[in-house]
Protein backbone atom coordinates (compact mmCIF):
# COMPACT_ATOMS: atom_id res chain seq x y z
CA UNK A 1 0.00 0.00 0.00
CA UNK A 2 1.07 3.49 -0.63
CA UNK A 3 1.24 5.96 1.83
CA UNK A 4 -0.58 9.58 1.73
CA UNK A 5 1.57 12.70 2.62
CA UNK A 6 -0.34 12.81 5.52
CA UNK A 7 1.39 8.98 6.54
CA UNK A 8 -2.29 7.37 6.25
CA UNK A 9 -2.40 4.30 3.86
CA UNK A 10 -4.38 5.12 0.70
CA UNK A 11 -6.31 2.03 -0.33
CA UNK A 12 -6.93 3.15 -3.65
CA UNK A 13 -3.54 3.47 -4.99
CA UNK A 14 -1.53 0.57 -5.13
CA UNK A 15 1.71 -0.03 -6.15
CA UNK A 16 2.39 -1.36 -9.88
CA UNK A 17 2.17 -5.06 -10.34
CA UNK A 18 4.45 -7.06 -12.72
CA UNK A 19 1.80 -8.22 -13.70
CA UNK A 20 -0.84 -5.86 -15.11
CA UNK A 21 0.23 -5.05 -18.86
CA UNK A 22 0.11 -9.26 -19.82
CA UNK A 23 -3.86 -9.06 -18.94
CA UNK A 24 -4.45 -5.91 -21.20
CA UNK A 25 -2.51 -7.94 -23.93
CA UNK A 26 -4.57 -11.22 -23.11
CA UNK A 27 -7.89 -9.31 -23.96
CA UNK A 28 -6.10 -7.44 -26.68
CA UNK A 29 -5.59 -10.59 -28.29
CA UNK A 30 -8.81 -12.36 -27.54
CA UNK A 31 -10.80 -9.38 -29.03
CA UNK A 32 -8.34 -10.11 -32.38
CA UNK A 33 -9.30 -13.70 -32.58
CA UNK A 34 -12.96 -13.05 -32.14
CA UNK A 35 -12.89 -10.18 -34.75
CA UNK A 36 -11.56 -12.50 -37.29
CA UNK A 37 -13.89 -15.67 -36.40
CA UNK A 38 -16.84 -13.17 -37.34
CA UNK A 39 -14.84 -11.90 -40.63
CA UNK A 40 -14.94 -16.15 -41.30
CA UNK A 41 -18.68 -16.19 -40.01
CA UNK A 42 -19.64 -13.09 -42.05
CA UNK A 43 -18.49 -14.50 -45.25
CA UNK A 44 -19.91 -17.79 -45.01
CA UNK A 45 -23.33 -16.30 -43.82
CA UNK A 46 -23.26 -14.06 -47.17
CA UNK A 47 -22.66 -17.11 -49.29
CA UNK A 48 -24.97 -18.91 -47.55
CA UNK A 49 -27.74 -15.89 -48.11
CA UNK A 50 -26.90 -15.70 -51.85
CA UNK A 51 -27.55 -19.45 -52.35
CA UNK A 52 -30.79 -18.79 -50.89
CA UNK A 53 -31.69 -16.16 -53.13
CA UNK A 54 -30.96 -17.84 -55.97
CA UNK A 55 -33.23 -20.84 -54.93
CA UNK A 56 -35.82 -17.97 -54.89
CA UNK A 57 -34.69 -16.36 -57.99
CA UNK A 58 -35.48 -19.71 -59.79
CA UNK A 59 -38.75 -20.22 -58.25
CA UNK A 60 -39.77 -17.03 -58.76
CA UNK A 61 -38.79 -16.98 -62.53
CA UNK A 62 -40.68 -19.79 -63.11
CA UNK A 63 -43.61 -18.91 -61.68
CA UNK A 64 -43.57 -16.18 -64.44
CA UNK A 65 -42.63 -18.27 -67.28
CA UNK A 66 -45.74 -21.04 -66.24
CA UNK A 67 -47.61 -17.86 -65.90
CA UNK A 68 -47.21 -16.50 -69.49
CA UNK A 69 -46.80 -19.99 -70.85
CA UNK A 70 -50.77 -19.99 -69.26
CA UNK A 71 -51.38 -16.57 -71.07
CA UNK A 72 -50.44 -17.69 -74.38
CA UNK A 73 -52.64 -21.03 -74.43
CA UNK A 74 -55.70 -19.17 -72.67
CA UNK A 75 -57.47 -18.50 -75.89
CA UNK A 76 -57.18 -20.99 -78.49
CA UNK A 77 -57.91 -18.74 -81.69
CA UNK A 78 -54.56 -15.84 -81.23
CA UNK A 79 -51.59 -17.15 -79.33
CA UNK A 80 -49.92 -14.15 -78.33
CA UNK A 81 -47.52 -12.69 -75.23
CA UNK A 82 -48.69 -10.59 -72.86
CA UNK A 83 -48.35 -6.69 -73.71
CA UNK A 84 -47.63 -5.91 -70.23
CA UNK A 85 -46.08 -7.60 -67.05
CA UNK A 86 -49.42 -6.74 -64.78
CA UNK A 87 -51.79 -8.46 -67.35
CA UNK A 88 -50.77 -11.47 -66.08
CA UNK A 89 -52.28 -10.70 -62.96
CA UNK A 90 -55.53 -10.40 -64.47
CA UNK A 91 -55.94 -11.16 -68.44
CA UNK A 92 -57.81 -8.34 -70.20
CA UNK A 93 -58.94 -11.45 -72.52
CA UNK A 94 -60.74 -13.12 -69.87
CA UNK A 95 -60.56 -12.90 -66.67
CA UNK A 96 -58.38 -15.84 -65.33
CA UNK A 97 -55.12 -14.91 -63.49
CA UNK A 98 -51.88 -16.34 -64.48
CA UNK A 99 -50.07 -14.91 -61.46
CA UNK A 100 -50.73 -14.65 -58.36
CA UNK A 101 -48.26 -11.72 -57.59
CA UNK A 102 -45.87 -9.55 -59.08
CA UNK A 103 -42.84 -11.25 -57.30
CA UNK A 104 -39.75 -8.68 -56.91
CA UNK A 105 -36.07 -9.70 -57.95
CA UNK A 106 -34.77 -11.73 -54.59
CA UNK A 107 -31.35 -10.24 -55.76
CA UNK A 108 -31.93 -6.46 -55.59
CA UNK A 109 -35.21 -6.02 -54.45
CA UNK A 110 -36.70 -4.72 -57.66
CA UNK A 111 -38.94 -5.40 -60.26
CA UNK A 112 -37.82 -8.14 -62.72
CA UNK A 113 -37.19 -6.38 -66.05
CA UNK A 114 -39.30 -7.63 -68.53
CA UNK A 115 -37.75 -9.12 -71.88
CA UNK A 116 -39.56 -8.30 -74.81
CA UNK A 117 -40.38 -9.72 -78.22
CA UNK A 118 -39.49 -7.42 -81.38
CA UNK A 119 -43.23 -6.39 -81.20
CA UNK A 120 -42.77 -5.05 -77.49
CA UNK A 121 -44.73 -7.94 -76.10
CA UNK A 122 -43.78 -9.47 -73.44
CA UNK A 123 -41.77 -12.98 -73.27
CA UNK A 124 -40.61 -13.41 -70.54
CA UNK A 125 -38.54 -11.71 -67.37
CA UNK A 126 -35.07 -11.45 -65.83
CA UNK A 127 -33.07 -10.66 -62.93
CA UNK A 128 -31.47 -7.17 -62.88
CA UNK A 129 -28.30 -7.94 -61.35
CA UNK A 130 -25.14 -8.46 -62.36
CA UNK A 131 -23.69 -9.92 -59.69
CA UNK A 132 -21.35 -13.21 -60.44
CA UNK A 133 -23.25 -16.73 -60.18
CA UNK A 134 -23.16 -19.30 -57.33
CA UNK A 135 -24.82 -21.99 -58.54
CA UNK A 136 -23.25 -23.08 -62.29
CA UNK A 137 -24.92 -26.53 -62.43
CA UNK A 138 -27.95 -28.92 -62.37
CA UNK A 139 -30.70 -26.79 -63.27
CA UNK A 140 -34.26 -27.95 -64.38
CA UNK A 141 -33.61 -28.93 -68.32
CA UNK A 142 -36.29 -25.51 -68.74
CA UNK A 143 -33.24 -24.05 -67.75
CA UNK A 144 -30.32 -25.55 -68.38
CA UNK A 145 -29.01 -22.58 -70.58
CA UNK A 146 -27.98 -21.05 -67.13
CA UNK A 147 -24.89 -23.46 -66.82
CA UNK A 148 -23.32 -21.28 -69.07
CA UNK A 149 -24.38 -17.71 -67.43
CA UNK A 150 -21.95 -16.51 -65.15
CA UNK A 151 -24.30 -12.95 -63.95
CA UNK A 152 -27.53 -13.38 -62.76
CA UNK A 153 -29.10 -10.79 -65.59
CA UNK A 154 -28.29 -13.76 -68.04
CA UNK A 155 -31.16 -15.84 -66.23
CA UNK A 156 -33.28 -15.16 -68.76
CA UNK A 157 -36.96 -16.95 -67.55
CA UNK A 158 -38.78 -16.88 -70.67
CA UNK A 159 -41.77 -19.15 -72.45
CA UNK A 160 -41.20 -20.30 -75.59
CA UNK A 161 -43.07 -22.99 -77.22
CA UNK A 162 -40.64 -24.29 -79.86
CA UNK A 163 -38.60 -25.30 -77.05
CA UNK A 164 -41.37 -26.88 -75.38
CA UNK A 165 -41.53 -31.09 -77.06
CA UNK A 166 -44.71 -31.50 -79.11
CA UNK A 167 -46.84 -34.60 -78.07
CA UNK A 168 -46.52 -38.03 -79.99
CA UNK A 169 -48.11 -37.72 -83.60
CA UNK A 170 -49.03 -33.93 -82.84
CA UNK A 171 -47.15 -31.35 -85.19
CA UNK A 172 -45.50 -28.96 -83.43
CA UNK A 173 -47.62 -25.60 -83.24
CA UNK A 174 -46.64 -22.07 -84.03
CA UNK A 175 -44.97 -19.91 -81.47
CA UNK A 176 -46.92 -16.95 -80.97
CA UNK A 177 -45.94 -13.99 -83.12
CA UNK A 178 -42.93 -11.90 -81.38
Amino acid sequence: MLRDPDGRKNCFHSAPSAQGGFSYLFALFAIVLVGLSMMGANAQWKTMMQREREVELLFRGDQYRRAIKAYVEAVSAAKQYPLRVEDLLKDPRTSKRHLRALYPDPMTGEALAPVLCGNGRVKGVASSSEAATLKRDNFPPAYAQFTSATTYRQWIFQYDPSQVPAQPGQPQPPPPPC
